[in-house]
């Protein structure tokens, strides 16, 4: 009974002792980083978490979530470091975090589950739209605007066909000094939290993401 106690008294001193041990991402990671599918967006979280990097982290979310939190860079450590404090666990928690399923997604949104030291990491995100123009290392331009209106495809005489982006380059920024143009779709993370129990995977305990959907 003693020896009982002393188990259930200590296991919240080793959780708050092993929140701080979390390892240092390795190069690979630091090289992987991106948002491409929503698995990638979740290792670049967690690749950010590891490496303790603030920018990286507010990379990782979308701009609903950051302009609902008021996530300025400026104030983005302290709200990270809020959280922190709030649940102690919780950088430990997303680094150790592996997924127990492929991703659910649904058209637009995505949402990942996975299991971190008996606890359930729930990770939703969303897939956004961008389109940038860079004059070297200056982002000149930087539109959330629909993917499908900013792309498009035109056949060519010989049966070929060309994908095309475009956009307009704000007032007084000459065209030769654009020196790069980037239109995608990325997912970015809408929101986590950690649950205190690794739950079964029933489908009564799911969110209901619509059957069927997939991403356009």
């Amino acid at each position: 009974m003693l020896a009982h106690v002393l188990r259930g008294a200590l296991l919240p001193i080793a959780l708050l002792l092993t929140a701080c041990c979390v390892t240092a991402p390795s190069t690979r990671e630091l090289l992987a980083v991106g948002f491409r599918t929503p698995e990638q967006a979740f290792e670049t979280f967690q690749t950010a978490v590891r490496a303790d990097d603030p920018s990286l982290l507010r990379r990782c979310l979308s701009s609903d979530f950051v302009a609902r939190n008021r996530l300025s860079e400026q104030v983005f450590r302290t709200f990270w470091e809020q959280l922190q404090k709030d649940e102690p666990f919780l950088r430990k928690g997303i680094a150790d975090a592996r997924a127990t399923a492929p991703p659910e997604i649904a058209r637009a949104k995505s949402r990942i589950r996975a299991e971190t030291h008996g606890r359930e990491l729930v990770v939703d995100l969303v897939l956004e739209d961008f389109c940038e123009a860079w004059a070297g290392g200056e982002k000149v331009a930087d539109e959330a605007a629909p993917f499908r209106e900013r792309t498009g495809v035109q056949p060519a005489a010989d049966g070929a066909s060309w994908v095309y982006g475009r956009m307009p380059l704000p007032p007084g920024t000459a065209a030769d000094r654009v020196t790069e143009l980037r239109f995608g779709r990325e997912w970015k993370i809408d929101g986590f939290h950690l649950q205190e129990d690794a739950p079964a995977r029933a489908e009564a305990a799911r969110d209901n993401l619509s059957a069927g959907d997939a991403v356009p």
